[in-house]
């Protein structure tokens, strides 16, 4: 993550009464839309990850294997 402190102003259209709700929760919305955005990329990421090893083929599941078991005697 860069250190850098620009800000993007974006225009988010929310229903009123889920607006409302948040209001009662903080007074810095850009605070509150940055951390939920934060976690939603997150989970995106941890997603796209998940469906990488799920779907791994069995020559690569092996492969990695080898190469674990091959690493591992090399450290000993």
């Amino acid at each position: 993550m860069s250190n850098s402190t620009q800000k993007r102003e974006l225009l988010v259209a929310l229903d009123a009464e889920f607006a409302d709700k948040i209001d009662q929760l903080t007074d810095n919305w850009t605070e509150a839309i940055e951390q939920v955005l934060r976690l939603w990329y997150a989970n995106q990421i941890e997603d796209k990850l998940r469906n990488f090893y799920q779907n791994r083929s069995q020559e690569d599941i092996e492969f990695e294997e080898e190469w674990a078991t091959f690493a591992q005697e090399q450290m000993e």
